[in-house]
């Protein structure tokens, strides 16, 4: 146990030259040689961690430590003072957290060692013969361990970190690998959160902080290179990759359909967001060609909610196609469709699941056994390459949200709605 007179001297001393506890946490330095590493820096205090550093010292430092070897975690932190007080905490990180929140939680820690002697060094095992020493705990291939360090006597500037060679655990330099975004982002679209397979590092690029939050509102539309580097010196690794902002919709459809009832054509369209929307022209044609506007409907403005929207025409006979255009406050013109609709008293096709994920299974009615073509139209009236066999299409590199399927027998056209989730 340290000296209590010692304590209670230095407590007096760090109250009245440091009263102001600054968050410090810093992921972006790691070892990744069984070498000695550093000297590494102590920094001001982040929030108190662990079940046995006090959070006294004037010094702390954060290190991150990736193992790429299984064995017994047989580590040495010397300071460059040869007297003084070292002690040490090690947490395992858990997949997908965030180192500096992963430390708070001391069901994560492996190790401590509240250094018994004042020799200016810690050891965790036994291989380097300091007499502060706790038993080696195992770690395995794979794990992210932070290290935090106390330089509980203030008497170091620095300190080492050495592993212990094989068969102790060894280490080697992080995973900068950026995970993909997964969803379009345009203008309009709300900070984005940039992560990799080893967060904590340090991101730079257009729209981009320190810490990965990208804002779309800053760059406008465009593509942007973003960059990310993990860990520092020989253990610098890197990784890139392109951002790529849309103009921002005038408005966010989410379902567009035509039906006939009772001697009427219906279309139906809902949206999610609308932006300077001002009115809506549905138009008709005879040969999805030549287009004629049959209506206008009279948008929102500006809306956050869902809104769902309706127009009606008399029902005629044959074939017809049909598309919605939004038109802004601006004038500009956004065009989603064509959808089609024959009024025909007809058979039906049977789609299943609906909603689906992977499979879209298609089921012919009896007289018809034959599929000539398909195609799988979106909301948009974008045209989607897909491949048919034993009448079940591979959807699921689809985005989720709403479809056409057309289908063409040797005696009838078909058109299903589904949706992709």
């Amino acid at each position: 146990m340290k000296n209590l007179i010692y304590k209670l001297c230095f407590i007096i001393i760090l109250v009245a030259t440091n009263t102001t506890l600054i968050a410090q946490c810093n992921t972006n330095t790691n070892i990744c040689s069984a070498e000695i590493s550093g000297p590494f820096n102590f920094s001001t205090p982040g929030q108190p961690v662990s079940s046995c550093l006090d959070f006294w010292g004037p010094g702390y430092a954060y290190i991150s430590l990736y193992i790429t070897q299984s064995g017994p975690l047989e580590m040495l932190i010397n300071g460059d003072a040869s007297l003084g007080f070292l002690d040490v905490a090690i947490f395992n990180v858990p997949v997908g957290s965030d180192p500096c929140t992963a430390i708070q939680d001391n069901s994560n820690q492996i190790s401590c060692n509240y250094a018994i002697a004042a020799s200016g060094c810690n050891q965790i095992g036994s291989f380097f013969g300091c007499p502060s020493y706790v038993s080696s705990p195992d770690v395995n291939i794979g794990d992210r361990l932070m290290i935090v360090v106390e330089n509980w006597s203030g008497s170091s500037a620095d300190f080492t970190l050495e592993l212990g060679p094989n068969p102790a655990a060894q280490s080697g330099p992080g995973d900068p690998t950026i995970d993909p975004i997964l969803f379009s982002l345009d203008e309009a679209s709300n900070p984005y959160q940039m992560t990799a397979t080893d967060n904590g590092g340090t991101w730079s690029g257009t729209g981009v902080s320190g810490n990965g939050l990208f804002n779309p509102a800053t760059t406008g539309p465009g593509t942007f290179l973003i960059r990310y580097t993990l860990g520092t010196g020989p253990c610098l690794t890197k990784d890139s990759t392109y951002v790529t902002v849309n103009a921002a919709l005038a408005i966010e459809l989410v379902d567009l359909q035509i039906n006939c009832k009772d001697n009427q054509r219906i279309m139906k369209w809902t949206t999610a967001n609308e932006i300077n929307c001002d009115y809506f022209k549905v138009e008709r044609s005879f040969d999805a060609q030549n287009y004629t506007t049959m209506g206008i409907v009279k948008g929102s403005g500006n809306s956050s909610e869902t809104l769902n929207y309706t127009f009606v025409e008399k029902k005629n006979e044959g074939q017809q196609y049909y598309r919605l255009v939004e038109v802004d406050f601006n004038g500009k013109e956004t065009i989603y469709g064509p959808i089609v609709e024959n009024c025909k008293e007809k058979k039906e096709l049977s789609i299943y699941p609906n909603p689906v994920k992977d499979y879209l299974q298609i089921q012919l009615p009896e007289f018809d056994d034959v599929i000539i073509k398909h195609q799988i139209i979106s909301i948009t009236g974008k045209k989607i390459t897909t491949i048919l066999h034993n009448n079940a299409i591979d959807i699921s590199n689809l985005s989720a949200g709403y479809y056409m399927l057309s289908i063409e027998t040797q005696s009838q056209k078909y058109i299903q709605k589904f949706i992709h989730q």
